[in-house]
């Protein structure tokens, strides 16, 4: 014959019931959010997702650069902060935010013939590789090249 549960008994067996569906969503959701962020990492693998050089720009390599940096004329678009602290010897500060400024600087001491070097932080920065553009742009040059892997490259002295 069967028992009939007592109102406490009914309400253990709710409270474990209860627990057992929490686990089991915790354990759904957390496989579920370790699912989303693995496809960043296997569309990496699969299609060989990393940083390429637009096809307009070349990269002067640092060991060249470090070599014969006499021959080029350097721009730091780096922060001012940064720029005091270090930077490429006869290297010009070129604030993105004030282009006019930028581009008086960089015609005071830049020489025809010359390659433009611009370099950012490190490899692929994005707002060297925009200021490159608009030096291409108000110089009619072509001769604007990226420092390979940026300042954080360049050898200390």
């Amino acid at each position: 014959m069967l028992r009939k549960r007592t109102h406490g008994e009914n309400r253990r067996s709710d409270l474990k019931t209860l627990s057992f569906n929490a686990a089991r969503l915790c354990l759904k959701q957390g496989l579920l959010l370790l699912g989303i962020a693995a496809i960043p990492a296997v569309a990496t693998a699969v299609f060989d997702l990393k940083w390429k050089l637009p096809p307009e720009f070349r990269e002067l390599k640092t060991a060249e650069a470090h070599s014969r940096s006499t021959e080029y004329t350097w721009v730091d678009v780096r922060t001012l902060e940064r720029f005091n602290k270090a930077h490429i010897p006869q290297a010009v500060l070129f604030d993105e935010d004030n282009i006019t400024e930028g581009i008086a600087s960089l015609k005071s001491v830049h020489k025809p013939g010359r390659k433009i070097v611009v370099y950012g932080e490190g490899k692929g920065s994005d707002r060297a590789q925009r200021v490159a553009r608009i030096i291409r742009k108000e110089l009619q040059s072509k001769e604007v090249v990226l420092l390979e892997g940026g300042w954080s490259t360049w050898p200390r002295e």
